[in-house]
């Protein structure tokens, strides 16, 4: 569409300053400029609800009606989006961004959980590229409906390797079986793709508040699929259980947390197999001594493989 090129500049500033500022109401101010002359902008609207005071209910509707606009045939803004923006780019951060508002709120119900369900499919189907986290939130939208066996499908059709889909196939044979080989063989390799994600997930380690894009992935595993492992007594036990032999193996355990629990393993009969499973481990280190940490973890992992179900 046509557009005023001297107005494209002030509207193309606006939105560049609204980035850069850390200040909410100076950047509310300069969304509110861009508003004004290009209603209805999806790039503002979105970057408007991510600075927005106010309850979960309000954002998420903030960002239906960004999905909303986008799908308007007409699209009297898109002379007005900032530089290298992509319609594309701003429907895929809205239906991340409302589809992780609806897994992670605990008070959501199956109809919450269902329109999640529905925005991740759509997230997944224009994402070949897996540049979103539209399958960990399909797979977490699966889980939380409790759909285990089409869960189970998804995982099998999925070629990749990733902590959420390993957890998917964990939890959903958990759910299915009970406590089975194929599901803690799904936690080994979980714990064996990203060894520092289960102590996230299971609140042993705290979110760091600065996290970074880099770390949208794990903040969501541990906000979505964290209160799945811990859904129930039997659930928690079950797959903190390798999760603490592995923290034992590799020092990942806080002291105190580690000289409680120690006497508890023992109590409850796991003592002499966390002492083979140590006893393993300093072997093969005592052959290398020069093992670079990624491989101890390595190590680690397949010894907790070896142990089999608990």
């Amino acid at each position: 569409m046509n557009t005023d090129p001297t107005l494209r500049k002030k509207v193309t500033r606006w939105l560049d300053e609204a980035y850069e500022t850390e200040d909410n109401r100076v950047c509310e101010e300069l969304l509110g400029k861009v508003l004004s002359v290009s209603p209805d902008n999806p790039e503002a609207s979105l970057l408007l609800a991510e600075v927005f005071q106010g309850d979960e209910d309000q954002y998420r509707d903030r960002l239906r009606h960004v999905l909303e606009v986008l799908d308007r045939p007409e699209a009297e803004w898109s002379g007005y989006l900032s530089e290298g923006c992509l319609p594309g780019w701003l429907k895929a951060a809205a239906l991340q961004r409302l589809a992780f508002s609806l897994l992670a709120d605990e008070e959501s119900g199956d109809e919450e959980k269902t329109e999640a369900l529905a925005l991740a499919e759509e997230l997944v189907q224009n994402d070949p590229d897996r540049q979103t986290l539209g399958r960990l939130l399909h797979y977490g939208a699966l889980l939380k409906l409790r759909r285990y066996r089409e869960a189970l499908k998804e995982t099998i059709k999925d070629s990749a390797d990733s902590p959420e889909r390993a957890y998917t196939k964990a939890l959903a044979s958990f759910r299915l079986s009970g406590p089975c080989e194929e599901a803690y063989q799904s936690v080994c390799s979980a714990i064996r793709i990203d060894p520092d994600l289960p102590f996230l997930m299971s609140g042993i380690w705290e979110m760091d508040d600065e996290e970074s894009e880099q770390d949208d992935r794990t903040h969501a595993m541990a906000l979505v699929f964290g209160p799945l492992l811990d859904e129930d007594e039997q659930a928690a036990a079950w797959f903190n259980t390798p999760i603490l032999i592995f923290g034992f193996l590799t020092g990942r355990l806080p002291d105190e947390m580690a000289q409680t629990l120690e006497p508890q393993l023992e109590e409850a009969g796991m003592g002499d197999m966390l002492k083979i499973a140590q006893g393993q481990l300093e072997a093969l280190l005592q052959q290398d001594m020069d093992r670079d940490p990624e491989e101890i973890d390595r190590l680690a992992a397949d010894i907790l493989a070896q142990l089999g179900d608990f």
